[in-house]
């Protein structure tokens, strides 16, 4: 069960010396863009999330094999040129993710489930569940490319009416 509490310092301070930088600099620009910023603590470490009106942009947690961003990519569709531009084991990792059971089926998965996300990809149309379609490990090829990701979905749901 996950707690209020530790603050930004704490939390980067777990984060790999070698990442704390980006994920600060991260932390600052989705910040201007009016994202809050809640911390929690977990079994496995903390977990930072960003949230845009209430509703969670994106999350750090933490695993044995180092952080993971996962993005809430609810409006996909509306950056592709981005996802198309990502390193292929970047987009292997988003395809190969599991399907969103409840874009497939309305009546499949939980009533509380908000769905996933779709995207077209060299060719392929994909419905994936946002827990885990855009879930990608923070390494020295991935940071710029999460942060690509994160901002585009920030401002796509800055300019929705």
């Amino acid at each position: 069960m996950a707690k209020e509490k530790g603050s930004f310092k704490d939390f980067l301070s777990a984060v790999a010396p070698e990442y704390q930088a980006f994920v600060e600099k991260l932390n600052n620009k989705l910040m201007e863009q009016g994202c809050d910023l809640v911390i929690k603590e977990a079994k496995s470490g903390y977990t930072a999330s960003y949230r845009l009106e209430n509703k969670t942009v994106m999350n750090w947690v933490f695993r044995k094999s180092g952080v993971l961003a996962r993005i809430y990519g609810d409006n996909a569709r509306k950056y592709e040129d981005i996802i198309a531009s990502l390193p292929a084991d970047m987009q292997k990792k988003m395809t190969a993710s599991r399907d969103c059971k409840r874009l497939i089926d309305p009546m499949a998965c939980s009533d509380t489930c908000v769905k996933g996300f779709v995207y077209d990809l060299n060719g392929n149309t994909y419905k994936k569940c946002r827990n885990d379609g855009m879930f990608f490990l923070l390494t020295d090829e991935s940071a710029e490319h999460i942060a690509d990701l994160v901002c585009a979905e920030v401002a796509v749901r800055k300019s929705a009416p």
